[in-house]
């Protein structure tokens, strides 16, 4: 009779956490259609077992990974603004939370842009989104009234789109041009 050695179980607890962030590395690549058990399990260098192990759907790992990105650029983008002191140009605080904290990892991007177009399909992707839109909306609010938060926030979002997709980035100067255009259109309108 011969005897199977079996390979050592490896002491990985933090092995859910690592499926979550390889989920979103396979999401920046492939997107919602392409994502699977499989592509995950080798992203994250773990069994395919390990997946449905810890999680029961494939909807369950895609929603934490949402709700992971969500919460890494809502808090990134809460620290930011509410470290703009008193008096300082607000403006370039935002043009600077655009550009080296939003726009400057194209794979946040792409993980961005596949919760929209999962938003559009499923309300439980809609509620991580629009927890993010809340959110954001907040923090502009510290600054400035309601409604002229709203309109910077939807500029923000179309400044990302742009600069998603771009053959060219756009220009640090023409990003605050944009938020400057629109906080002043704000202001007046209140």
């Amino acid at each position: 009779m011969t005897s199977t050695s079996r390979r050592p179980r490896r002491h990985d607890p933090d092995r859910k956490e690592r499926i979550v962030e390889s989920a979103l590395t396979v999401l920046a690549r492939a997107g919602v259609a392409g994502i699977t058990h499989r592509a995950i399990a080798e992203a994250a260098d773990v069994p395919l077992g390990s997946i449905t192990y810890h999680f029961a759907t494939l909807d369950d790992i895609v929603h934490l990974a949402f709700k992971t990105h969500v919460e890494r650029l809502a808090t990134r983008f809460e620290d930011r603004l509410s470290a703009c002191e008193p008096g300082e140009d607000l403006i370039e605080c935002i043009v600077l939370a655009v550009t080296d904290d939003l726009a400057a990892h194209p794979e946040e991007l792409a993980v961005t842009y596949e919760l929209y177009g999962d938003a559009v399909r499923r309300s439980v992707t809609k509620r991580i989104t629009q927890e993010w839109m809340e959110r954001a909306e907040d923090a502009l609010a510290q600054h400035f009234d309601r409604a002229t938060a709203r309109l910077l926030d939807v500029v923000i979002e179309g400044v990302m789109v742009h600069m998603s997709i771009a053959q060219q980035p756009i220009p640090t100067d023409a990003v605050r041009a944009l938020l400057t255009t629109a906080a002043n259109a704000g202001t007046a309108a209140s």
